[in-house]
């Protein structure tokens, strides 16, 4: 959802953006969720093409900037690929809103509809200031 969302926030921006999304704890290959898809639909967002896949070294090697959804994914992210330590962010880091800045952005997977939905509405709240974010911070690659 927050690469589906990501995309669409960033479409008018000025640059190169690449953005790809990735898992602590996925097998990969997976597709979305059904109300992932849902909610994105909403937005005239069509994520049903991509599919899960787990983080690795050459996609952390390759992202100028790296954002994890919770804490404990900021601290695996940090014990497997120290090296990265100093461009991942914890994705709330940045929000403007202090009642979601510095929260974790909860999986809602096995929840239903309304799980999704806060976590869309928290995506669509910190998202911005992420994009601000890096417009700001001189890298060689968004």
């Amino acid at each position: 959802m927050a690469e589906g969302l990501f995309r669409s926030m960033v479409a008018g921006e000025d640059g190169d953006w690449e953005i790809r999304s990735a898992g602590i704890a996925t097998g990969g290959g997976q597709p979305p969720s059904a109300h992932t898809l849902s909610i994105l639909k909403e937005n005239n967002i069509d994520l049903s093409g991509n599919r899960s896949q787990a983080i690795n070294t050459e996609l952390v090697n390759s992202a100028s900037h790296i954002l994890a959804m919770s804490a404990s994914h900021l601290y695996t992210l940090d014990a497997v690929f120290p090296q990265a330590a100093e461009k991942t962010f914890l994705m709330t880091e940045f929000c403007t809103e202090d009642s979601i800045r510095g929260q974790d952005i909860p999986d809602p997977i096995g929840g239903g509809l309304a799980a999704y939905t806060e976590v869309r509405d928290m995506l669509m709240e910190t998202l911005p200031s992420i994009i601000q974010f890096i417009l700001k911070t001189p890298t060689e690659k968004k």
